[in-house]
């Protein structure tokens, strides 16, 4: 499987999830569920895995600025621990973020895939890769922080989507209108 075939599994699961985010209450978004200094509750993992994308796929791979200097209020901060974004900005962020980073997966030829990236930032033996490994760090840590929302989403109640790759497969596949739905829609609570 390919990043971009990857990438679009993960935004297909990164809208059912948003879906059932959508009908969760505020408080349990908010929650302080996790102890650390750096992500306390399901917004501010959401946010900090749209930065990541953000950062590595503009920042780093491309040499652009980020997708948040047009958004305002995560780029002056507000997207630290306990986060006072609310859900939707969250959601229009990742959204521009994800309509860039899909442009860039399919324009990517395999020979960009091979291309070394060095990071100067990072601490010796850390400092070369391949496009191609990067990218795969990317998308796996959306995939890492996804499960930590759907097993703390459990602590609270809430049944989370089906996120599993193996039942998007067949969209993947064949086509979207070949699948069966995987998540309804979230009841109204």
């Amino acid at each position: 499987m390919n990043p971009a075939t990857l990438y679009s599994h993960l935004t297909r699961a990164r809208r059912d999830l948003l879906g059932t985010l959508r009908a969760t209450p505020d408080d349990v978004l908010r929650a302080p569920l996790l102890r650390g200094e750096r992500f306390h509750s399901i917004l501010d993992l959401l946010v900090h895995a749209a930065e990541v994308e953000d950062g590595w796929i503009h920042g780093d791979f491309q040499g652009l600025p980020m997708v948040q200097d047009h958004f305002p209020d995560i780029q002056a901060g507000a997207s630290g621990p306990g986060t006072a974004l609310g859900l939707d900005a969250i959601a229009a962020y990742w959204q521009a973020v994800e309509a860039d980073t899909r442009a860039y997966l399919h324009a990517l030829t395999a020979a960009d895939l091979e291309r070394t990236v060095t990071l100067d930032d990072w601490p010796e033996g850390h400092r070369q890769f391949t496009l191609s490994g990067l990218i795969w760090h990317v998308l796996l840590h959306e995939v890492r922080h996804t499960a930590q929302i759907a097993a703390l989403l459990r602590t609270q109640g809430v049944r989370p989507p089906q996120l599993d790759l193996l039942f998007y497969l067949p969209a993947l596949e064949t086509g979207p209108s070949a699948a069966p739905v995987v998540n309804p829609p979230p009841e109204d609570p």
